[in-house]
Formats: structure tokens, sequence, C-alpha cells
């Protein structure tokens, strides 16, 4: 193969997106969202009686209108576009109307490690600016479907209207969406949260842009940058078959393994909430992922090395920092959705008095609901609240 024109890829779609409003996290995994849909079910790794591929479901979290999360999703999207082997879904469809999708995306592919053997796979990458459109209001046959297919069987059976049965061989689907905490509750049914399907999904939270641009012009250097990129999907499309870990590399993962092991027997967990437990069983599945796409990223030469697995846990664990804010009001708590309020409130300016909370929610929130809100904020440790004996105030102070 060729050498790569923008080095590291992931490092030069971050370049190119910086003169952007967008959260650079949103950036982050909507360019790995892009790699993994380009290297769809043609890459894998052998994991004992299983093979994982690098597919993801990603979900951009933030308050509508205000976070950019469709400018960062549209600027991945345009490029991924240009790829013309990759099938990408519309926004707007139905469970039916996908299947037929990916029964229509079917390619084939040789196994390097065996040319006597040929692969059948259906891969598709989803995008969806509003996740409410995509999913439908509670459907949870759709949901346990999208569960199923996060996994990419070899050959998933579904019942038609016309012949009874049908297959498809080789599934592979990637998925980026985005939604305001609110619209969860009506997309989720409370019994989806903590279970398969939102176990799957890494959720990326953030309560405001990274800056303002007023007038957001791509430079001389931009548009040859966006050129390079577009190249180096072509090279990555080529990718297939499997990629290994060096041996630092597995030791690496295999002591970070353990240690997640030891700390989840302790009752602690990477995030502090238990509608997130079956995410955190599921943890190693999505770091593995991951440090297939950042390999590919990287360069051609299908290994994981120890940086590469380095930069997984941390891209990882930033993202698990907030993710505790994703679900917002979901669940049955009687304070649940104002506490949810307050919090996000706080976080976005770091720092708030108490008097200046019950004056801006007074239609919300009491003085006696508030010191319930502060006491349960404090037992979850994000936040730290400071008396002042002379004013009788208190500061919030958002821990992140």
């Amino acid at each position: 193969m060729a050498t790569r024109e923008a080095g590291d890829w992931l490092s030069s779609y971050l370049d190119y997106t910086d003169n952007t409003e967008p959260p650079t996290t949103y950036h982050l995994w909507t360019g790995l969202s892009v790699i993994s849909g380009v290297l769809q079910r043609k890459v894998w790794m052998e994991w004992g009686h299983e093979l994982i591929y690098p597919n993801m479901y990603i979900v951009l979290i933030g308050p509508s209108g205000r976070c950019r999360k469709g400018t960062a999703m549209n600027i991945g999207k345009h490029l991924l576009k240009s790829v013309k082997e990759v099938t990408i879904s519309s926004e707007s469809i139905t469970r039916e109307a996908l299947i037929r999708v990916m029964k229509n995306a079917s390619s084939t592919m040789i196994d390097p490690s065996n040319p006597s053997i040929t692969k059948l796979h259906c891969s598709v990458t989803v995008f969806s600016e509003e996740l409410s459109v995509f999913l439908g209001q509670n459907d949870l046959k759709f949901l346990s479907t999208l569960t199923d297919w996060y996994d990419s069987r070899d050959k998933w059976d579904y019942e038609t209207k016309g012949t009874g049965k049908d297959s498809i061989q080789g599934v592979c689907v990637n998925m980026l969406g985005a939604t305001a905490p609110d619209w969860l509750q009506s997309i989720l049914p409370e019994e989806a949260i903590g279970g398969g399907f939102t176990s799957r999904i890494i959720f990326v939270v953030e309560e405001r842009k990274r800056k303002t641009i007023a007038n957001p012009i791509l430079s001389i250097k931009d548009l040859a940058l966006r050129k390079k990129l577009s190249k180096d999907l072509e090279q990555l499309i080529l990718l297939r078959g499997r990629i290994d870990f060096t041996e630092e590399a597995q030791e690496m993962y295999e002591n970070w393994y353990e240690e997640q092991d030891i700390n989840s027997s302790k009752g602690k967990y990477p995030v502090a909430d238990p509608r997130f437990a079956g995410y955190c069983e599921r943890r190693p599945t999505h770091i593995k992922k991951l440090c297939m796409v950042l390999s590919a990223s990287r360069g051609n030469e299908m290994i994981i090395t120890g940086e590469d697995f380095n930069r997984a846990r941390k891209i990882l664990e930033n993202a698990e920092k907030k993710m505790i804010l994703a679900f917002g009001g979901l669940g049955s708590s009687k304070y649940g959705q104002i506490t949810e309020k307050l919090l996000r409130f706080i976080a976005s300016r770091g720092e708030v008095k108490r008097s200046q909370l019950l004056t801006l929610f007074y239609r919300d929130v009491d003085p006696e609901t508030l010191l319930i809100v502060e006491d349960t904020l404090q037992k979850m440790k994000v936040l730290k609240v400071t008396l002042n004996p002379q004013t009788g105030d208190a500061t919030y102070k958002y821990l992140k």
C-alpha cells in the first residue's frame, strides 16, 4: 500500500476540524466512527472462540442547538460519502427498510490468510443527527434488532411477510447518532436503560460548544488536508484481515483487564451509575474495538501497539467522565429530573452559588428540595459544597 498522505488519520482529522465550534470530543468520536465505517467487516480480531469487528455504536449527547452535534457529524459524513464502497443509511428509515439496505450492500472479500476463501459481508453505517427519528418511540423490536447486529454475526435470520424467513450473511452495522438527553426519555423505554442495547453504546456528553466562530472559512491548508484525508480513506478501505496485539500491547491489555476485574469486585466502576453496569461489563470489547480503529488510523501494519492501547484507554476514560450525565432524568426517582437539570447547569458554569440557583430555577425547585438534590450530588461525588457562615449562602463547585 502507498504511504499515508495525512499521517495518522484521526490526528489530521482533528487538525482539519479545529476551526469549528463543536467540542473536540465530538470531532474525535465522529472521526473514530468514520474509520470504523470504512473498515467495515473486512478487519477483525480473533479473541478466543469469537471474532471482534471494529463497528461501534456512538451517541453524541448535548443540549439541542448548543453543542453543534450536527455540525460535527456532517463533517465526518461528508468525508465518508467520498468513499464509494461505503453504504450509508438514510436517517429516517424503518427496521424493514434498513434490512433491505443491508442486503443490497452485500459484498465479497478474499480472506488474506486463506485466498481460497471468499467471505460475504453486509456492512452499513448509520448517521443520525436526530436519534429519535432513527429509533422511533419506544420501539423495542428495533432496539432488539440493533442489539443483535452489534456483534456482527456471520448469519442473521429474520421473518418476512412474503417468504417467511430470510437471512443476511456477514452483518456489520456501525452507528453514529446524536440527541439531547431529554429526548432519550421518549426514545428508550425505562426497561432498555442499562440493558443490552445501551451497554453497547459509547455516550459522548458535552454541555456547550468549544468556541465561537462567526465566519468558519476553510483555509487553503484545510482544503488540502481534506483532500489528503479523503485519499487516505481510500487506502483504509483496502485493509482486510486479522489485527493482532503486539506482545507489549497484549500484556498491557491483560494487566488493565485484571485491574478492572479487581475494581469491579470491590464495587468500583468507571461510571458510577447502576444504569451503566452493563456497559462496564462490556468495556473490554469497547476498548478492543477502539484499539483496532486506532491501529488502522495510524498505519497499514495491522498490529496494535502499546501506544495504540494507551491511546484507546485514555480516549475511553475521558468519555466515561461525563457518561453519567447521558440519561438525564430517566428513572423513577422523584427528584431525578430536577437533579439532572441542576447538575447540568452547575457543570456548565463550573461554580455557582446556592442563591443563584434558587433565583434562576425557582419555578422548578424550592429550598427544601434543593437541599435534597444537594445531598444527592455530594454523595455522587460530583459536587463540592462550601458554606459561607457570614452570608448563610453556599457555593457549589462541579467536580469533573
